[in-house]
């Protein structure tokens, strides 16, 4: 619930003065020795300050206005802004919910304990999370007098929808007709930590498991590592002749070597026509880098640095490498074959894909659900680096749209 009355005056207002607005009419009070008198009523968008040293309580919060300060319930009021809304992190992690299980009882209590920890979240935030959080779970938020300026919208509909998901999943009905929902309210929720995930969070019940990804039903809009798509592929027993064409050959070696020894290996095995020599490869293998065995692929896709062939560095090689295997991923037929491959990771995946909208002008929130619908789902597909010559953070992945 949002917070008013004494949480709202302890968590929002006390300790500092502020400038703040009303919010809805509210009647306002001059003190005349011990007792109080009504002096008029302000309207929604009247400028006041907050003065905390006069403040008695959370009744009688004092404003001022020019050089009077009157008396008025604080709940009234605009919270004050304690942070840079845009800035703050409204992901799993920020809850302190990744690479764990709930029940769903055991997670609302962890979300909601966790927002009311997050001090720098601003007090209109603060209480817009927590109607978001009771309408996931109950259907019902009351977003009334909630201003909605500045909020982090891409936040909250990107990355606060991963956190509360899961309790729309399992309380409002979302999934029927997608997957068996009878013993839903008895799933434990899975949220992975962040590295390298395939799905947003897991439903696990009645001896069977569902990744869900809360995005729009557009396959996987994010990045996929190799080795999921084909650790998937291959346990469905559906790869056939798929197992032995260039593109799977490549997605293994993505998958299982090296970010830095994946990319050379990779182009190898794309393009042998002598430009990558085997004595240049083993010299990253074996990591005693060497400029000059790089020559002629240098001299053939960097040929601006051949003449300072000393140089040039293993990271801008292997950059080279990575942007060569993405464009060339990109046209047929190999990017077919790279469709019907993830395909098959679709289906054998099980993702479905939950996606929360939001109304911006009166904070109404719905959720809907889709299942996964394999390459129907996929408009454009290639294999994409996330890296460049000085970062080698991570392996080339499948960016889907």
């Amino acid at each position: 619930m949002a917070s008013t009355g004494k949480k709202n005056f302890e968590r929002n207002w006390k300790g500092s003065d502020h400038v703040t607005t009303v919010k809805k009419s509210v009647p306002y009070f001059q003190q005349e020795l011990s007792s109080f008198k009504q002096a008029g009523t302000w309207s929604p968008g009247t400028t006041v300050t907050y003065i905390d040293s006069l403040t008695q309580d959370h009744l009688k919060a004092a404003f001022m206005v020019g050089n009077n300060v009157y008396y008025a319930n604080v709940d009234y009021f605009v919270k004050p802004k304690s942070a840079q809304a845009a800035a703050i992190p409204l992901g799993p992690s920020s809850f302190g919910l990744a690479n764990q299980t709930f029940s769903a009882t055991s997670y609302y209590t962890t979300i909601q304990n966790a927002i009311n920890s997050r001090l720098e979240i601003p007090g209109e935030l603060f209480d817009y999370l927590y109607e978001l959080l009771e309408y996931a779970k109950t259907g019902t938020g009351d977003y009334a007098g909630i201003k909605f300026d500045n909020f982090p919208w891409g936040q909250i509909q990107n990355y606060y929808a991963e956190v509360i998901g899961p309790l729309a999943c399992i309380h409002r009905g979302i999934l029927n007709g997608i997957i068996p929902t009878s013993g839903i309210n008895s799933a434990q929720i899975y949220m992975p930590p962040d590295s390298e995930r395939l799905y947003d969070y897991k439903l696990i019940y009645s001896n069977a498991e569902y990744l869900i990804s809360a995005k729009a039903a557009k396959g996987v809009s994010n990045q996929v590592k190799p080795q999921f798509v084909t650790a998937a592929a291959e346990a469905s027993g559906k790869l056939g002749n798929l197992a032995s064409t260039k593109e799977y050959q490549l997605l293994k070696i993505l998958g299982s070597r090296g970010v830095i020894e994946g990319a050379f290996l990779g182009w190898q095995l794309i393009q042998p026509d002598g430009k990558l020599m085997q004595n240049a490869v083993d010299s990253v293998l074996s990591k005693n880098f060497d400029p000059l065995a790089f020559y002629p692929f240098v001299e053939k896709y960097l040929p601006e640095k051949k003449n300072n062939i000393d140089k040039v560095s293993i990271g801008q090689v292997r950059y080279k490498c990575e942007q060569l295997i993405e464009n060339w991923s990109k046209a047929n037929p190999q990017n077919n074959t790279l469709k019907q491959i993830f395909n098959i990771y679709l289906n054998e995946s099980r993702v479905i894909y939950v996606k929360m909208d939001l109304n911006k002008s009166t904070g109404a929130a719905s959720f809907s659900a889709s299942a996964g619908g394999g390459s129907t789902l996929v408009n454009r597909l290639y294999l994409r680096t996330s890296n460049y010559a000085e970062r080698t953070a991570d392996r080339i992945g499948f960016q889907v749209s």
